[in-house]
């Protein structure tokens, strides 16, 4: 069976490559408009540079604001579009790509395969969560039928759900260790570095446990081998 491919479509791509390079053309263009208003206001701080931006109302200057967003728009798509999450659904296995990150993970190696809100979750045989990823259109039934389509043991929710529990600093009911890995996922959730709190719950992982968060409170359960 040919191989489904789920993420972005052709078409989301298109808008997104052509979407923001407008938006960023249109905002631009009003930039000097917006400039402008902002100096006729009592007090505004970095007048120096608004009154600069408000000259730029014709002409080069004007053609000068309007390529710029443009050009910043196309940059913000393209790493939009280079960083959304791209699964290959085949017969032996998935390819996972996200931006410069590329993963396998073998059909055999599958316990189960569930979405949780946006992100597509992959579970192994010990529980792991070798994917927990956003990806686009999660809930469109596509994505359930492709795994199935495939052979894939895809599951409503998490069947592991009722032993997660909130994680606090310092737990005595975890080891020293994985306290302070989940510290220092915290960090990263907090100034939202998705790298590494990633690769800090691969770390937790390692350690015989495993975490997810919602919003920014992370939850935590033992693996659960069979």
């Amino acid at each position: 069976m040919a191989n489904h491919v789920l993420g972005l479509s052709r078409g989301d791509r298109v808008v997104v490559g052509v979407g923001f390079p407008v938006v960023g053309g249109v905002v631009g263009y009003l930039l000097p408009v917006v400039a402008r208003w902002l100096l006729g206001l009592p007090w505004v701080p970095f007048a120096g540079p608004l009154r600069l931006v408000g000259h730029l109302d014709g002409g080069w200057g004007l053609l000068a604001a309007v390529a710029g967003g443009a050009l910043l728009g196309a940059v913000v798509g393209f790493s939009a579009v280079h960083e959304s999450l791209k699964v290959t659904v085949g017969d032996e296995g998935l390819t996972v790509v996200s931006g410069d990150s590329r993963r396998t993970v073998a059909k055999p190696d599958v316990d189960a395969v569930f979405v949780d809100g946006r992100q597509l979750v992959v579970l192994d045989r010990d529980s792991r969560q070798v994917v927990r990823d956003r990806l686009e259109n999660a809930a469109n039934p596509k994505v359930e039928r492709a795994f199935r389509a495939h052979g894939y043991p895809w599951v409503d929710g998490d069947p592991y759900a009722g032993l997660f529990r909130r994680w606090v600093p310092d737990l005595p009911d975890l080891p020293a260790a994985v306290n302070a890995v989940l510290a220092a996922r915290a960090k990263a959730l907090e100034s939202r570095s998705a790298a590494d709190a990633a690769e800090l719950r691969d770390e937790v992982q390692k350690l015989g446990y495993t975490v997810r968060e919602i919003g920014s409170v992370q939850h935590w359960r033992p693996l659960v081998k069979p």
